[in-house]
């Protein structure tokens, strides 16, 4: 049996448990428990097999402090245990914090409002923003920005920012409950809320919304519907209350529910246009700030909403999202005060960044992935030898050595996000074809492979890409030199706009795309692989269709034990390096930098990054 990370035992806790923040709750209370582990100092282990039978421990600890006995009792399920007896052992002090869950009271009166974490937040001031933000379409659950648009909307819950994000804060619904058997979630919505064109908001705004992402209508594209597969129906109780309907127990259903692309629109705006919005540059929303002009490529304007339901927010008078794409360029507004915040910048900005004392700058893990889309449709690449020839050739290190200087810092990964507790430990995957760094064994059986599916001499093909310069002139280039020595594939690279990646990947209109989307929206990796690897999953840009891969999804969707989820994760990830959907390099990290002046976003202390809500903002000018 595979044995499980402390990570895992300590994520048991949130996965069995949801921590929220709703009306009526205590502040979550931060245990931090020390416990001493004895750690191998050599290789050599003995390996005993025991089975635990499910029982109630009694364990007395003794506090070397003052000697004084503390009882503890733990429950230990039915579990097989493999323990690893070494030679010789030293002593070691692990750290686990726990987030122990607070209730969540049913009411209709909201008692708990987001607010900045600083104390006196000052009032007023326009705040400058500078990464990319154009897009195609202005529907954000078909795929357009919500790290833009969704500053004007609410969700039905969000994750809290004013913590760091460990929380789940109450955002349209005031408070939520589940039924007893798991297999539905009531939420009790905000009375009292309009849009920015003066229309109420209501039940029918929640059913309208999710009924289009499960269920949505010819010719809607509705890029959410396999993160929720296991919603039945939604159902309006009464004006104020709606009803999600499952199929199957989701202890992270909630959670799910945070999502960037799960903002709620008004049912008027949808049925006005046909429930598609694409074309409707600024559909009005319910969020803390209100459009006022967007010139494309150039910049977005908002203004602080006067009618927002959150009496505390916002702070800011306004925002200003100005188009920077290059990373560079994006520190360097930060630097000479063009721009007051940027999400991601260059690592040459950012170094200079965190020696300055008048700019805050700080690198997250984020569940954002870098990888080139294969077209699994079209030959040689409906051939899976050949995408696992160039999975096991082209060197993870070199790409990522290459681009890091001009884009962001990048961790050879498989392919779940770095900071999920079912992530393979990194120095494990350092040892595995593909992720190795010498890659001599890994290119002679790349060419038998290639060999064997009929390419001995290689092929041609074309690469499409973002025009800018970070992939048309650094990272793309490497590849396909990559490819060119390794495997004698020759590649042209055709460059289009950045806002067309999504219409491109959705119509299959390529070979290969860096960069393809592939990202989590949380730490649990099934909803990314349901979403993206599944056959016919609604963002399955490589068209990948693997019947041993679902059938692990399948186990997946039913499974709540954390121990057998981890079993099938890793399964799963065996399936995907034997047979690769696409090539991926790895899941990366953002470097965000700011300006001292800038407040209230708990930048330091974020567990990760999200882009679309900076309600809580301020200036400390």
């Amino acid at each position: 049996m595979t044995r499980l990370s402390a990570s895992i035992l300590v994520f048991i806790v949130i996965f069995v448990g949801m921590v929220t923040v709703a009306c009526g709750s205590a502040e979550p209370e931060i245990v931090e428990v020390v416990k001493e582990v004895e750690v191998p100092v050599d290789r050599e282990v003995v390996k005993e097999v025991e089975v635990v039978k499910e029982v109630e421990v009694v364990k007395e600890v003794e506090v070397p402090v003052d000697r004084e006995v503390v009882r503890e009792v733990e429950v230990v399920k039915e579990v097989e245990v493999v323990k690893e007896v070494p030679k010789e052992v030293v002593k070691e002090v692990v750290k686990e914090v726990v987030v122990v869950a607070t209730p969540v009271r049913q009411a209709r009166e909201a008692t708990y409002i987001m607010r900045a974490p600083e104390p006196n937040p000052k009032r007023g001031g326009n705040m400058r923003t500078a990464f990319g933000v154009t897009m195609t379409n202005f529907d954000v659950q078909q795929g357009a920005g919500a790290h833009v648009l969704g500053h004007l909307y609410n969700k039905v819950v969000t994750k809290n920012l004013a913590d760091g994000l460990r929380t789940i804060a109450p955002d349209l619904a005031v408070s939520w409950e589940a039924a007893p058997d798991g297999m539905g979630y009531t939420f009790n919505l905000r009375d009292g809320v309009t849009y920015h064109d003066g229309t109420p908001f209501s039940a029918d705004d929640v059913v309208a919304n999710f009924t289009r992402i499960i269920d949505p209508p010819s010719g809607v594209s509705s890029r959410s519907k396999d993160l929720l597969p296991m919603i039945d129906s939604v159902e309006k109780i009464d004006d104020y209350t709606a009803t999600f309907n499952l199929n199957a127990p989701t202890p992270y259903f909630v959670e799910l529910l945070t999502s960037s692309p799960l903002l709620v629109y008004s049912k008027k705006s949808l049925e006005e246009h046909n429930y598609d919005l694409r074309k409707i540059e600024v559909a009005p929303g319910t969020g803390v700030f209100r459009f006022v002009d967007h010139i494309a490529g150039e910049k977005w304007e908002f203004e602080a909403n006067p009618d927002y339901w959150n009496p505390e927010l916002p702070y800011l008078d306004g925002l200003t999202m100005l188009h920077v794409p290059t990373w560079p360029d994006r520190g360097a507004a930060v630097l000479t005060g063009q721009a007051d915040f940027s999400w991601n910048i260059s690592p040459d900005t950012h170094a200079e960044a965190k020696k300055r004392q008048d700019i805050g700058a700080v690198t997250y893990d984020c569940l954002n992935s870098h990888n080139f889309a294969i077209n699994n449709e079209r030959a040689p690449f409906n051939d899976p030898r050949v995408r696992r020839a160039i999975h096991l050739a082209v060197s993870r290190q070199t790409q990522i050595d290459g681009y890091t200087p001009v884009w962001e810092p990048t961790f050879v990964t498989r392919w779940i996000p770095k900071p999920s507790p079912f992530s393979t430990d990194p120095n494990a995957i350092l040892q595995m074809p593909g992720y190795r760094p010498d890659k001599e064994e890994d290119i002679v059986e790349a060419k038998r492979l290639l060999a064997e599916a009929g390419y001995p001499d290689g092929f041609e093909m074309t690469i499409t890409t973002w025009n800018l310069p970070t992939t048309a002139e650094v990272a793309v280039p490497l590849f396909v030199d990559e490819l060119r020595k390794t495997l004698n594939i020759q590649s042209e690279i055709k460059l289009v706009e950045r806002a067309l990646q999504s219409e491109i990947l959705h119509d299959g209109n390529f070979d290969m795309f860096r960069n393809g989307d592939y990202a989590g929206q949380i730490l649990d990796p099934f909803p990314m692989w349901n979403i993206y690897l599944r056959t016919g999953g609604s963002q399955n840009w490589s068209r990948y269709a693997n019947p041993e891969f679902d059938a692990v999804l399948d186990q997946l969707a039913g499974e709540l034990d954390p121990f057998a989820r981890a079993e099938l994760f890793n399964k799963g990830m065996d399936i995907l390096d034997a047979n690769p959907p696409f090539y991926h390099i790895g899941f990366c990290g953002h470097s965000p930098a700011w300006s001292q002046d800038v407040k209230g976003m708990s930048m330091e202390t974020r567990l990760h990054v999200l882009w679309e809500r900076l309600d809580t903002a301020w200036l400390d000018r």
